[in-house]
């Protein structure tokens, strides 16, 4: 996510009051920023069946910087971060029944750098075995770069227009 930093403004022959500034700031992109990238998000999700849900946070860490935090939340936002920042090679274990069983030639819903596909399904056969599958790992699809990436021009925009209100405002 692209991040901002502003100084102390000068208006109208008046010096602006940073803290103020920030706020005025603050509250404009709450108002604005915050619920197009959520929109955004949810459109990657649109078509899942185990849809995470998103959380805007806002930090201050130093005067100068505001930034936007958004992230998935609740029991399902393992989901986005298995298909968004992609899993390591690992082993599923047999579960109690003492075997395992799954479909070949799955077609995710969500493809790699943001190309979004339809519903997802697996067209292969049927495999059932007794072993422990070694899995080879998912590729990382990089939701949120894509995001940021293709939101870029409508960010630099919509700050600029919320820079100008706020000089106005003061």
């Amino acid at each position: 996510m692209p991040q901002i930093a502003y100084r102390t403004v000068r208006s109208r022959r008046k010096f602006a009051e940073a803290p103020k500034v920030r706020l005025m700031l603050a509250d404009a992109m709450r108002a604005e920023v915050a619920p197009h990238y959520t929109k955004e998000f949810k459109k990657v999700i649109a078509n899942w069946e185990h849809k995470p849900e998103f959380k805007t946070r806002f930090f201050t860490h130093n005067p100068d910087i505001i930034k936007v935090d958004i992230r998935p939340v609740g029991v399902n936002k393992k989901y986005w971060i298995w298909t968004s920042r992609g899993t390591k090679r690992h082993d599923i274990p047999v579960g109690d029944k003492g075997y395992l069983a799954f479909q070949l030639g799955y077609k995710p819903k969500t493809k790699y750098r943001g190309q979004y596909g339809g519903p997802g399904k697996a067209t292969g056969e049927w495999v059932r075995t007794t072993k422990t599958i070694d899995h080879p790992g998912t590729k990382a699809r990089e939701s949120e770069e894509v995001i940021a990436e293709e939101e870029l021009p409508w960010f630099r925009r919509t700050m600029e227009n919320i820079w100008r209100r706020t000089i106005r405002a003061l």
